[in-house]
């Protein structure tokens, strides 16, 4: 299979998971349109993150910044917080509620992820750092899966609210990222930002769920 394809295919189960997927909860028209603009933001952002994060990379020529297919580089992390931003500015536009908004497109988009690390790890020759996050981008979307059917048998998940899978997939994935992160000896900045970014999502996992409030009623007893 030639290089890039593998990346169109992400593209295109995209486009096409998240239509057949959120269709039926959300306005058809809206699902299409925010699913090609979500995939430009994303390339976008990430495209513009690699550049500023590795400055001076593209320093023959600025437009080496959209040479895509000649000068690869992309910051995933980059362009993936900037796709939570636009789904917050998407959904509040369209008064969808965000965190359940996320979660019906949770494994869609870890789809796509998966397809781009894949990508990657060809174009590297199957190097073995990228085939771990590989393996484990695999991983996320077994566990979100998983997620979404058993996180209403949780006793200490009180509000049975929808968001629970999107929330608990992300703070593990993120705490996952700053261990892989030293474990291949990336510099300990990157770990610490992911951790803060884990301890966000279990933030939003405790007031969504309400456990505080499940602990306190537990430490009265």
């Amino acid at each position: 299979m030639n290089l890039g394809i593998v990346r169109v295919l992400g593209i295109i189960l995209f486009v096409y998971l998240t239509w057949r997927n959120l269709k039926d909860s959300y306005d058809e028209d809206k699902i299409v349109n925010y699913s090609w603009i979500a995939l430009l933001v994303f390339f976008v952002i990430g495209r513009v993150t690699y550049g500023l994060v590795n400055f001076g990379v593209w320093n023959d020529s600025w437009m080496s910044w959209f040479a895509v297919w000649d000068k690869p580089g992309m910051n995933y992390i980059g362009g993936f917080l900037a796709l939570m931003l636009f789904n917050f500015i998407f959904s509040r536009i369209n008064s969808w509620k965000f965190v359940p908004f996320c979660e019906d497109g949770l494994v869609n988009t870890l789809i796509f992820l998966t397809f781009l690390i894949a990508d990657e790890f060809m174009r590297s020759s199957f190097d073995l750092k990228i085939g771990v996050y590989l393996l484990s981008s695999i991983l996320m979307i077994f566990l979100a899966k998983l997620a979404k059917k058993k996180y209403r048998s949780l006793v200490w998940y009180k509000s049975g609210k929808k968001g629970f899978a999107f929330l608990v997939t992300y703070l593990l994935a993120f705490l996952m990222l700053g261990f892989l992160g030293i474990a291949f000896k990336a510099n300990i900045i990157y770990s610490i930002l992911y951790w803060i970014t884990s301890l966000i999502f279990l933030i939003g996992l405790c007031i969504l769920g309400e456990v505080f409030n499940f602990l306190m009623v537990n430490k009265r007893k």
